[in-house]
């Protein structure tokens, strides 16, 4: 029954690792999915991660189903991480933290949240951004609208366009998405820039804003 399935669209951003495993250039660099890696191009574990790996393994926790909201013990970590202990959010309970099955279940959790809960309609997602986002937050109900991103002339942020785009979005049922960290796959971030510029954040949106900790160390 699969052979009547069509093939997805290549991603275009991912197809720069078939183009360096075919490249013969020995000094070659990969500019694909940020994952370390050591001097022969394999992906290693780090030796504090090794060492975290052997007292979870000598404390010997039982594997059972996690609660449906992830590891509160590490939630509160990855509140207090990201705002700090003393934050007035983290305090007042108002920060929350839920685990999703990677970096693209997380989106399909934000789409069916926005949509079904908060009632919104249309996402602005960043140009360019990982080809299948736009199809997972589509999948959810949402129509998907590009914001710029990326300025390739001055291989840098587009900070004013960005700004000008989402202000000229309008009010009523939208979202902007926003990497909370470092935005791969371009690799330039914003929330320096947002406190910078507290007064232009466009209003009339929710921001979404997505942390995934998906690279392997």
């Amino acid at each position: 029954m699969f052979e009547t399935l069509p093939m997805a669209p290549p991603d275009p951003i991912l197809g720069l690792t078939d183009a360096f495993k075919k490249d013969p250039n020995p000094n070659k660099i990969n500019l694909g999915v940020g994952v370390f890696q050591d001097e022969d191009g394999k992906t290693t574990t780090l030796a504090s991660v090794r060492r975290a790996e052997a007292l979870l393994l000598a404390q010997g926790a039982p594997k059972t189903y996690l609660p449906i909201e992830g590891s509160a013990d590490y939630g509160t970590n990855v509140r207090t991480l990201l705002f700090g202990a003393q934050d007035v959010r983290v305090r007042d309970g108002r920060a929350v933290t839920a685990q999703s099955p990677g970096g693209t279940g997380a989106l399909r959790v934000a789409a069916d949240l926005a949509r079904g809960k908060l009632g919104l309609k249309r996402i602005w997602v960043s140009d360019p951004t990982w080809a299948n986002h736009q199809a997972i937050f589509q999948a959810g109900g949402l129509e998907t609208v590009n914001y710029p991103y990326y300025d390739p002339e001055t291989k840098g942020l587009a900070f004013d366009k960005l700004l000008a785009t989402l202000s000229r979005a309008g009010g009523g049922h939208r979202a902007a998405g926003q990497r909370a960290a470092l935005h791969a796959p371009v690799r330039l971030c914003l929330p320096g820039l947002w406190r910078r510029h507290r007064g232009r954040r466009p209003a009339g949106a929710h921001v979404c804003r997505a942390r995934h900790r998906a690279h392997r160390l």
